[in-house]
């Protein structure tokens, strides 16, 4: 401690005399030929890029003030101290605080909603000649920033403060959160299926297995929401681009699955990766152009993301919508006086998040359906950013953004689809003759027969009959588009920042909306004549057109009449949802002081919605809608520890069956000791988080 303070008055007091001393160069004397300059850069306080800024002072004056302002956002000196020492000496005006707020998924330092104060340059950097100098002028308590995991500012050249200078010339910069969390349901969402899990799912989801006591009300401590990040940057000597990138990994969602592991898994966690890209910017023209290569957040959904203090789920099937995937991505920006345009478009993995993954998932690498479509999913945003009014100070601009996305999914039954795991077949008999189209596809089903039979000598049966397995020897394929779309916007005002989300599409579990379901046999008008289990492990229907079923055994046979027997159209559940949400500064309305222990209190009030289809979700998990009502309650004690309280409402419905007719029936799901078509769960989280 003793060494630190001796450092931090040598380095000050060094620091005036260095502002003395250039204050009396002349303006032909560039300010990087200091002495004390080149002493800073070679000890990694200063990199090239603020080197060469400072070169770029018009006179000693704005370059004492830059290099002031520099020490100031590095913590080397403080705010009085540069008031005290610097605005004297050099007749400069201090450096006003701007302020910026950021959220444990944002990509900077996460910190839910605190609030933190960083130097701002005055416009001209100096007073007019003669006048005294200006009195320091207060710091102000930022406004809340929307939470933005997909930024438009364009990275600068020597624009990031390093923590650690590479000999390679590489800058990184680390960051990341601690968090500790008691927590409180009045309800499981895990049940049976998933367990006693220490983060929200939709209810009557994993619980509906079987009766119990109660609702299952659960009490946890949660430590495993630990979260490590680093920045990088790149500074090519003689190159117009600049090279970005960024790591980021936790332990919110690995759960271990080892023998030796197993007794102690719920506190065994093991880090996984997040976020995973390089960056490149460049010019064309005057328009700031980048292409971005790695994991990244998705464009679709993800520029706004619920300010939850709950961090593994994050709003999953209650209209959070968001994902992080594998991408190609690129884009160019617009400028039209303060109001910035930036559309971009990314190839990505195609991914349907298949819900035969929950059974087997460690035996294979993962979703194969959107890999063996034989095609890239595309997705696209445009974003405009503006500011509200330009006389806020600390208050972001304002954003409106659109996305939207296409992929396509395959699954893929084979020959000895029937016989997966080992099982007996599952398929009904089909008497001969049959018709099977031969390498045609189908219109308006989506999919390619391989074989045909034509009549009863093709039956291996002596009794004349065929099952599936002889029927598609070459096995079978068939597929569905997975289409959606999202609207956003964030409009920050320094009394309240409003954001709100909407989206639509189908097929949504991989973007954890449309109450986790995905896709459906659809038989459309067909009669039922056996299934198969694909790749992925779905159970896919097989129908005969124009069949009837025979006999009165629960398996009868069914006789085809000449009729093609085709699989089943795959059917996606469509879905819609979104969110809106309401931050209040209310250290800043209260007018507190920006350095007392009452700035950092922030009021957040947020309702969430992901509903489905409810004639297609009939047909899968029969979930129809989630709503989350959550309000939180945050103290930033100082600029590394904040506490939050967050209480919550999750309501699940059901969704009513659609019959015949149009006769609409309720749909009753197990929940607890009863069934309902309506749970809830009171959810209270709390704890304190450590920002570095």
């Amino acid at each position: 401690m003793k060494k630190a303070v001796s450092r931090l008055i040598v380095l000050t007091s060094a620091v005036a005399l260095a502002f003395s001393a250039m204050a009396q160069q002349q303006d032909n004397h560039p300010p990087n030929n200091n002495a004390l300059v080149q002493l800073l850069q070679s000890k990694g306080l200063l990199t090239s890029g603020e080197v060469a800024m400072l070169s770029r002072a018009t006179s000693p004056e704005e370059a004492n003030a830059r290099l002031a302002q520099l020490l100031v956002q590095k913590g080397l000196i403080s705010n009085q101290e540069y008031s005290a020492t610097v605005a004297p000496t050099a007749g400069v005006a201090p450096a006003p605080a701007s302020v910026a707020t950021v959220n444990m998924e944002s990509s900077g330092a996460h910190l839910s909603n605190a609030v933190m104060l960083t130097p701002n340059p005055s416009p001209s950097g100096q007073t007019p000649t003669g006048a005294p100098p200006a009195p320091p002028e207060r710091a102000e308590i930022p406004a809340v920033a929307p939470l933005r995991v997909l930024p438009i500012d364009v990275p600068k050249q020597g624009g990031m403060i390093p923590d650690i200078h590479l000999g390679s010339g590489a800058n990184v910069k680390l960051y990341g959160f601690y968090k500790a969390s008691a927590i409180s349901d009045t309800a499981s969402s895990g049940g049976a299926t998933f367990g006693s899990q220490d983060w929200p799912l939709p209810l009557l989801l994993g619980d509906t297995a079987a009766a119990t006591p109660d609702h299952n009300p659960q009490v946890h401590l949660k430590a495993r929401s630990f979260r490590m990040g680093m920045q990088t940057e790149w500074v090519p000597k003689n190159s117009d681009f600049t090279i970005t990138g960024r790591v980021e990994g936790d332990f919110e969602g690995d759960y271990t699955d080892v023998s030796n592991r197993n007794i102690s898994s719920v506190r065994s966690n093991q880090f996984t990766l997040r976020l995973a890209w390089m960056r490149l910017d460049h010019k064309i023209g005057d328009l700031p152009w980048f292409a971005e290569f790695g994991q990244d957040w998705s464009l679709l959904g993800s520029s706004t993301l619920p300010a939850l203090f709950e961090t593994t789920g994050l709003g999953v099937g209650m209209g959070g919508f968001y994902e992080r995937v594998p991408q190609f991505k690129t884009g160019v920006q617009f400028h039209a006086g303060d109001l910035k345009i930036q559309p971009e478009v990314a190839l990505v993995l195609s991914v349907g998040g298949t819900s035969g993954l929950t059974t087997d998932q460690h035996l294979r690498f993962g979703d194969a359906v959107g890999a063996e479509s034989d095609q890239p999913g595309v997705e696209g945003r445009v974003v405009f950013q503006f500011p509200l009014n330009k006389s806020w100070r600390g208050v972001a601009p304002a954003q409106l953004i659109f996305s939207g996305h296409h992929s396509r999914m395959s699954e893929l039954i084979p020959h000895a689809a029937q016989v997966v795991n080992q099982t007996a077949p599952t398929c009904l008999l089909l008497p001969c003759p049959v018709t099977v189209f031969n390498s045609t596809t189908v219109p308006n089903i989506g999919f390619t027969t391989n074989t045909a039979i034509t009549g009863a000598s093709n039956c291996a049966e002596a009794s004349g009959t065929c099952n599936l397995e002889q029927l598609f020897p070459d096995g079978v394929q068939a597929g569905n588009p997975q289409n959606a779309y999202s609207a956003e916007i964030q409009l920050p005002t320094p009394w309240v920042t409003f954001d709100a989300k909407f989206y639509r599409g189908n097929d949504l579990r991989f973007f954890f909306g449309g109450q986790l379901n995905d896709v459906y046999s659809n038989l459309l008008g067909m009669t039922e004549a056996g299934s198969g289990v694909s790749e992925a492990g779905r159970a896919i229907l097989f129908g005969c057109a124009g069949g009837v079923a025979g006999g009165t055994t629960a398996a009868p046979t069914l006789n085809c009449n000449g009729s093609p027997v085709l699989p089943a159209k795959l059917q996606p559940v469509g879905g819609s949802g979104g969110l809106a949400e309401m931050s209040f500064p209310l250290s800043r309305i209260f007018r507190a002081n920006p350095e007392g222990p009452n700035s950092g209190w922030v009021l957040h009030l947020m309702w969430g919605t992901d509903r489905a289809n409810y004639a297609e979700a009939a047909h899968g998990n029969h979930l129809g809608r989630t709503d989350l009502d959550t309000a939180s309650l945050t103290y930033r004690l100082n600029k590394w520890v904040t506490f939050v309280h967050e209480a919550s409402y999750i309501v699940t419905f059901t969704a009513n069956n659609h019959e015949a007719g149009g006769v609409i029936k309720p749909e009753y799901l197990q929940f607890g000791p009863t069934l309902t078509r309506q749970a809830h769960n009171w959810r209270n989280e709390f704890g304190p988080v450590f920002t570095f």
